[in-house]
């Protein structure tokens, strides 16, 4: 299903997207504490600049609920959320702020920016175990080093 609907291996998306951006994307160091079985990874590179992404998707084929995505786009083209949207609002320990959303039937999801792009992070809401404390975490591990 994934490979039908243009996800590839994250790597080779991953470089593809940073050579459209022409700017270095940083992926998280940690990921949820939720066992997966695949991952893939897609950039979408459609008309214009609007809707330009990379997204890699974890899940798992045993637990179909075991869901996990990371979403990265220039800030500039980033998704607005409306304060209806916002759940919370986390701060994260560069000082930065991100905001936490349960506002989606399926997903709990934590957005921030770091280095010109804005990083969604989603959930699947029947992972329990992930809170948005493990959710800032992960974007904490956003960094260069």
């Amino acid at each position: 299903m994934y490979l039908q609907s243009g996800y590839g291996n994250v790597y080779e998306e991953l470089q593809e997207s940073k050579e459209h951006f022409r700017k270095n994307i940083v992926l998280p160091h940690r990921l949820p504490p939720v066992a997966f079985t695949h991952s893939f990874g897609r950039f979408s590179d459609l008309d214009g600049h609007l809707n330009d992404e990379f997204e890699i998707e974890y899940i798992n084929e045993d637990k179909p609920y075991h869901h996990y995505k990371i979403l990265v786009r220039p800030v500039e083209f980033g998704i607005k959320f409306e304060d209806k949207h916002i759940t919370q609002t986390v701060n994260l320990r560069d000082g930065s702020k991100a905001i936490y959303s349960t506002a989606t039937d399926r997903f709990n999801l934590l957005a921030f920016e770091k280095d010109g792009f804005q990083y969604i992070l989603s959930i699947s809401k029947d992972v329990t175990t992930v809170s948005k404390e493990v959710l800032a975490e992960i974007a904490d591990s956003v960094r260069n080093n």
